[in-house]
């Protein structure tokens, strides 16, 4: 969406898998010293609009690009946690500073990939134990917010046929939790917040848990509560 003629979008990667048109992706090279961090620096003497740093390995890492987003950069990264709250952590433990961290935070996506159903997919009217089940997982609270009749939910379970290899699965389903930087939030992350308040805090800003988004998505029959519970923690 982003990535037009008018905007220069530079990209540090280890290493560049996928080339697209219009981005200038350049590979880290560790070994004589062109870090991510060193590639940054690079990037920012040549005015781009957006960066997208592969990983945040490290605090110098961490820091460069929150200080390239307070000048006005739109800076993208990844990190390895288990949910977006754990992030905000991960790089306050890094020693990142809060009110740095805080001011730049835009958002924060976390993703698990499961296994989508394939086309020979069969539909199944839950029983009542199971949709208590699915309800008490997803949150009692949280699910009547959805507006959900409980009656009207179908799930579907995998079958297996010659297409999916009898599997009765084909393909992958990203399960998505949004974390916003709302203002209560980032008050949260200038104060060094315990991890709980902070999940507590993004929920009520209108996040969707990776499991409550991964029900979600057994409801519209693209994968099985087996997936979603495989790949999901607790």
């Amino acid at each position: 969406m982003i990535n037009t003629p008018e905007t220069k979008i530079w990209t540090a990667e280890d290493p560049v898998e996928i080339t697209q048109r219009g981005l200038r992706q350049v590979q880290v090279h560790p070994k004589i010293g062109f870090t991510f961090a060193a590639a940054l620096r690079s990037f920012l003497r040549a005015d781009p609009d957006v960066i997208m740093v592969g990983e945040m390995r490290d605090q110098e890492t961490a820091e460069i690009g929150v200080e390239s987003s307070l000048t006005g950069h739109l800076v993208f990264s990844t990190l390895h946690t288990n949910s977006a709250p754990e992030t905000v952590t991960r790089l306050l433990d890094m020693e990142l500073d809060p009110f740095s961290f805080s001011d730049a935070i835009l958002c924060i996506l976390a993703q698990r990939l499961c296994r989508r159903l394939c086309e020979c997919k069969q539909q199944y009217q839950p029983e009542r134990p199971e949709l208590e089940e699915i309800i008490l997982e997803y949150g009692v609270e949280a699910f009547k917010k959805t507006g959900i009749n409980p009656a009207e939910i179908k799930l579907w379970k995998a079958v297996g046929c010659p297409k999916c290899g009898d599997s009765g699965y084909k393909g992958r389903l990203g399960i998505h939790e949004l974390l916003q930087g709302t203002d209560e939030m980032k008050t949260l992350i200038k104060r060094k917040s315990e991890i709980e308040q902070i999940r507590k805090q993004a929920i009520a800003d209108g996040m969707t848990t990776l499991k409550q988004d991964g029900i979600l998505k057994c409801f519209q029959g693209l994968t099985d509560l087996k997936e979603v519970r495989k790949v999901c923690i607790k």
